[in-house]
C-alpha cells in the first residue's frame, strides 16, 4: 500500500485531502510535529442501558471509546474500520502497522470477556495483557471507570498481535 498519499485535515477547507508538497506541514526526518495540539474524537455511548456487546467503528469514531452505563453482563467489543461502507481493519492496516484504542466503561462487577477485530475470532485469550493475566473480574468500585487499552499490531493477513492494559480511575 506504498503508493497511497497520506491525507490531511484542510480546517479551512473543512475537509481531508491529499498531502502535497505545497502543505504546510512542519516535517523533521521521518516524523511529524504538530503546530497545535493533537485532539481525537472520542464515541460516548451515553444510556446505554443493559447492552453488553459494542462494535467499535475507528474510521467513523476514532481510536477512543466511553461507556457511560454499566452492562447487563460481562461484555464484547468488535473493532472494525467502518460497517458502511464495509472498511475492515485488515484493510486500514499494512504488515508491521499497529493501532492504539481505548475504552473506557463505568463496569461495575463486569469485564471484558470477548474482543475481536473485523468480526473474527475471540482474542481475548491470546491478548499479552500487562502483568501477565487476563482480568476477568472486577471489584465493583462505585463512581469509577475502567479503562482498557490495547496496542494492536498487524503481523500478517488478517493476523494480529494485541496487547492489552486494565486500570481503574475512581473518585
Amino acid at each position: 500500500m506504498a503508493d497511497r498519499r497520506p491525507l490531511i485535515i484542510n480546517p479551512a477547507a473543512n475537509q481531508i485531502q491529499e498531502f502535497t508538497d505545497s502543505d504546510s506541514l512542519l516535517l523533521s526526518g521521518k516524523s511529524l510535529k504538530f503546530l497545535s495540539p493533537l485532539v481525537e474524537k472520542i464515541n460516548v455511548l451515553e444510556n446505554s442501558g443493559n447492552a453488553s456487546s459494542y462494535v467499535h467503528e475507528l474510521i467513523t469514531h476514532g481510536n477512543l471509546m466511553m461507556v457511560d452505563g454499566t452492562p447487563g453482563n460481562n461484555f464484547k467489543i468488535d473493532l472494525t474500520g467502518s460497517t458502511s461502507p464495509i472498511v475492515t481493519i485488515n484493510e486500514i492496516m499494512d504488515d508491521g502497522n499497529s493501532l492504539a484504542f481505548s475504552m473506557f466503561i463505568n463496569a461495575g462487577t463486569r469485564f471484558l470477556d470477548e474482543f475481536t477485530i473485523d468480526g473474527g475470532a475471540n482474542l481475548i485469550n491470546s491478548i499479552y495483557w500487562q502483568g501477565g493475566a487476563e482480568p476477568n473480574s472486577r471489584s465493583g468500585t462505585g463512581n469509577a471507570y475502567d479503562n482498557y487499552s490495547f496496542t494492536i499490531v498487524k503481523t500478517g493477513s488478517a493476523e494480529f498481535k494485541v496487547f492489552g492494559a486494565l486500570a481503574n480511575h475512581a473518585q
